[in-house]
């Protein structure tokens, strides 16, 4: 509202001048300090000036030549909203002038008993009502930004009356339901509670009012919102009490806390979750205090594994736990700087898998424990201690060293039959050249030196010596083709089991039969393909000394990443799980446990044999194959 320092500014909008002339006369006799008198006949020329001018009062007459009747006030609300308005009415006017009050005038007066007094009474107490209602209004809508600015449903509580009203829109926008500016019977709040909460929350409301010491009270409780589902809400309130202590008024803020209890919920959840993994891993685990190594808490895992009770755990240290000497390591590795957590490893130690540095424990019983620890740091109730998660790894390294034993052993009887087949490699040979080769050289000499020192018959010597040469030359080439490894690079896998088979079936009646399938070459190594053709070579061997078939059937074929070779005869058989004295089969599983492959052999007395041998292509084709 405009201020007044040197004096008032009036607006009159009237279209009679005599009652104008008259009106003005009474103003100016009224002993108000006025400054400048406007006057217009029009409600559009009152406008013009309402908004172009300073204007302190309006005394405005309803019937107007372009407005009639309450009409006149409305055209001019929007521009009058702090202004005060005294309408100017006749006798029958009066309900018009009460209709233009309930729309924001400030007064009327009747033209007909109009008097400069009460002109004056009027106007005086027109401004100052209209001056206490814009500092009400200033104040309520400074109130209602504190509401809004708070996110807080404010209510107050007529105790006496038993009505209660919430104030602003906040209530409305937290929980759906439109109570703004209007009252509620008490009971209303206390049906929308969360039944499991009513009977709580009621009776400390009843204690804090009925004791009528306390002017405060607060509680949490559920408060069911428009849409059915509840809402976590904290309420406090001030209680006003009377002269006598009677309380009469109660006035209180509801928060909505939906949001921090969901968060407190999955908190607890969260630390529930933790407590099940804690205590029911199958790992041993405990927390200690990294300066003391005190023991601060175990789970049932520990408890177990090392035999002590959770009241002898706290007793304990990581100390009591460790080999002696270990624990200054155990919290030198643990304290390594720029580790992202607390972890004892060491790259490479000796004897631990993975690089991981193995610790030796004992329990109650003195039983030592080789086991790896891994542990991050954590906070316990506000100390900055270490949980440790422990794996006991006794078994796995007795087992690791047990297997890295087999294998040793297993190469020595690789290696033992690779000799043995080399042995008899190396006596057949010999045996060969020695009963056969050398007698037919033997022989020839014989025929020579005869022949030369007698003519007759030479000649006959001579071509029985060239024949036994000739036959010493076919055998040394026989030996020589079975010795030597053929050029599968010239003729190739297929082709060259072809020319092995066309030996055998030259110098027997045994009939072959091969069969090569989905086999592409050019993925094997040469490597690879010697062996194969080995194994088939060192079977066909097996059956042309052993067997007597008449038929052997060769299956070479690739099925997905894996080669599969299968040999079947019709020969007389033999039992599997028999000894043998021979080495063929030996060199066979040999040749195949070198390429990451494996043999199945199935045969019985009279029933022939089948030979299967899978290689796996990817593994013969990753590692470095052993030449034969």
């Amino acid at each position: 509202m405009q201020k007044m320092n040197n004096g008032l500014v009036i607006l009159t909008v009237e279209d009679n001048p005599s009652d104008l002339f008259l009106l003005e006369h009474m103003l100016r006799s009224s002993g108000l300090e006025i400054q400048q008198l406007y006057s217009s006949d029009t409600i559009g020329e009152a406008y013009r000036l309402l908004r172009e001018s300073d204007i302190h009062l309006v005394l405005l007459d309803l019937s107007l030549p372009d407005s009639w009747g309450i009409h006149s006030y409305m055209q001019l609300k929007a521009v009058v909203q702090k202004i005060p308005v005294i309408i100017l009415t006749g006798l029958s006017d009066t309900k018009v002038a009460l209709e233009a009050i309930k729309e924001g005038a400030q007064d009327y007066l009747v033209k007909s008993e109009l008097t400069e007094g009460l002109l004056a009474k009027t106007i005086q107490y027109s401004l100052e009502r209209k001056r206490n209602l814009e500092y009400l209004r200033e104040s309520n809508e400074r109130f209602n930004t504190v509401v809004k600015a708070t996110n807080d449903a404010i209510w107050d509580w007529d105790i006496a009356a038993g009505r209660l009203s919430m104030v602003g829109d906040t209530y409305q926008q937290l929980f759906g339901y439109d109570m703004t500016g209007a009252a509620s019977p008490e009971d209303l709040w206390e049906a929308m509670m969360h039944p499991d909460d009513r009977e709580r929350v009621l009776s400390k409301l009843r204690r804090a009012i009925g004791e009528g010491v306390a002017n405060k009270w607060e509680d949490e409780y559920r408060l069911r919102k428009a849409s059915g589902e509840y809402a976590y809400v904290h309420d406090r309130g001030y209680i006003i009490h009377s002269a006598d202590h009677r309380p009469i008024r109660m006035i209180g803020a509801i928060q909505d806390i939906t949001a921090r209890k969901r968060s407190e919920e999955i908190i607890l959840a969260s630390e529930e979750r933790y407590r099940q993994l804690f205590y029911k891993n199958p790992f041993p685990t405990w927390i200690f205090d990294p300066d003391s190594l005190q023991i601060m808490e175990v789970n049932d895992a520990a408890r177990e594994k090392y035999g002590f009770s959770r009241e002898e755990f706290h007793c304990l240290t990581m100390r009591d736990l460790h080999a002696p000497g270990e624990v200054e390591q155990f919290m030198a590795d643990l304290r390594q700087p720029g580790m992202e957590r607390y972890a004892a490893l060491q790259p490479g130690a000796e004897g631990s898998p993975a690089g991981a540095r193995l610790w030796h424990h004992h329990n109650k019983w003195g039983r030592v424990m080789v086991v790896e620890i891994t542990s991050h740091p954590m906070d316990y109730f506000g100390k900055a201690c270490v949980q440790v998660i422990v794996n006991d790894v006794t078994e796995r390294i007795r087992l690791e060293k047990e297997l890295a034993l087999q294998q040793k052993l297993k190469q020595q009887q690789i290696t033992e039959v690779v000799l043995g087949a080399q042995e008899r490699e190396r006596f057949e040979l010999g045996q060969e050249l020695h009963d056969n080769i050398n007698q037919i050289l033997a022989t020839s000499k014989l025929y020579l030196d005869v022949a030369i020192e007698e003519k007759e018959p030479r000649m006959e010597l001579l071509a029985k010596s060239r024949k036994n040469i000739s036959v010493a030359i076919e055998e040394i080439r026989k030996l020589s083709k079975d010795l030597i490894a053929p050029s599968l690079n010239d003729l190739g896998l297929a082709q060259s089991i072809k020319e092995l088979i066309r030996g055998i079936q030259s110098v027997g009646k045994m009939k072959i039969r091969l069969n090569i399938s989905g086999l592409d070459e050019e993925e094997l190594l040469p490597e690879q393909k010697i062996n194969i053709y080995r194994i088939i070579q060192e079977q066909l061997n097996n059956i042309l000394k052993h067997a007597q078939a008449d038929t052997v059937v060769i299956e070479l074929n690739k099925v997905k990443e894996q080669v599969r070779l299968r040999l079947v005869d019709d020969g007389k058989g033999f039992d599997p799980r028999m000894r043998r004295k021979g080495v063929g089969i030996s060199n066979i599983i040999s040749r195949a446990e070198l390429y990451n492959g494996k043999v199945e052999i199935e045969s019985a007395p009279g029933k022939g044999c089948q030979l299967v041998v899978v290689l796996n292509e990817k593994a013969l084709g990753d590692g470095e194959a052993t030449k034969p």
